[in-house]
């Protein structure tokens, strides 16, 4: 994380914040941050995809789901270069989602969930497998502690990694708005519409970065802004985040599980301020 080289830059920040601008109300391009985004990937894809709770066996902190089983194999999730896995592999990093074994003694493998933009598949366990035709479990069935019965859970649910570097993004890009790390966060309970802010933001014009901006934040559904992606960084940007406080479950269950991201444009997005001040 390079904390020390880095504190300057963020102390710097945060004092600016306090003088910057809102962020401007409009329909426009939004270019996310990799953290960001992995909390984007965790919320609109990775919840809606457990299998308990697409069939209704599982319906407590996170909700239900819109991916009912008609939609497999026949919905356009994303655009043309969103390409999701769910990868527990080693290989695929050292992520918080990454074991070799999951707690049905099914072994870690990359499962595809969104293939060229097309909805391929979900989380599932030994039991609900041949619901979906596979013949095997997906290998997702984790628990917090030996006192808790397992329950389908996120591994490292990763977009893969495009071509682009940040600053041609950035220089391609004529009018946008950069937000980076999270603040807060609300989606429904289908995890269908969903509206997330984040700590700061800077306008591009021009291809520029230019001034900072304050409270940015950004709203829509889930399927219209995947299918708005239309740039993904490649993989020297590309980070396996980590989200280590997913609560699911009754009793509750915390879990770690991994996001792999990078930098990402996105077209017609509706932005705004989250807080007044």
């Amino acid at each position: 994380m390079e904390l020390i080289r880095n504190a300057p830059r963020i102390a710097e920040e945060a004092v600016a914040l306090h003088s910057a601008a809102h962020c401007p109300q409009t329909t426009g391009t939004l270019i996310l941050g990799g953290s960001q985004l992995g909390l984007q990937i965790h919320e609109s894809v990775g919840h809606p995809i457990e299998l308990d709770r697409v069939l209704g066996e599982e319906a407590n902190f996170a909700g239900t789901s819109f991916l009912t089983l008609d939609k497999l194999n026949n919905l356009r999730y994303g655009s043309d270069i969103v390409n999701v896995v769910a990868d527990a592999r080693l290989e695929h990093g050292p992520g918080l989602g990454s074991f070799a074994y999951d707690d049905e003694g099914v072994p870690a493998q990359c499962t595809d969930i969104i293939k060229n933009g097309d909805f391929r598949g979900y989380l599932s366990n030994r039991e609900s497998a041949h619901l979906i035709g596979l013949k095997r479990s997906s290998g997702t069935m984790r628990t917090e502690s030996w006192n808790r019965l397992p329950i389908i859970r996120m591994t490292n649910i990763s977009l893969l990694p495009g071509t682009w570097k940040l600053d041609d993004l950035i220089a391609d890009t004529d009018d946008a708005i950069l937000m980076e790390t999270n603040r807060s966060w609300s989606i429904d309970d289908r995890r269908y519409q969903f509206q997330f802010s984040t700590e700061i933001g800077w306008e591009i014009k021009g291809g520029k970065r230019g001034r900072m901006l304050k409270n940015p934040s950004y709203s829509g559904i889930t399927t219209e802004f995947w299918n708005s992606c239309d740039a993904i960084c490649g993989h020297d940007e590309w980070v396996l985040w980590g989200t280590p406080n997913c609560g699911k479950g009754q009793p509750m269950q915390t879990m770690g599980t991994g996001h792999g991201a990078s930098p990402s444009r996105f077209r017609n997005v509706r932005i705004g301020a989250a807080f007044a001040k």
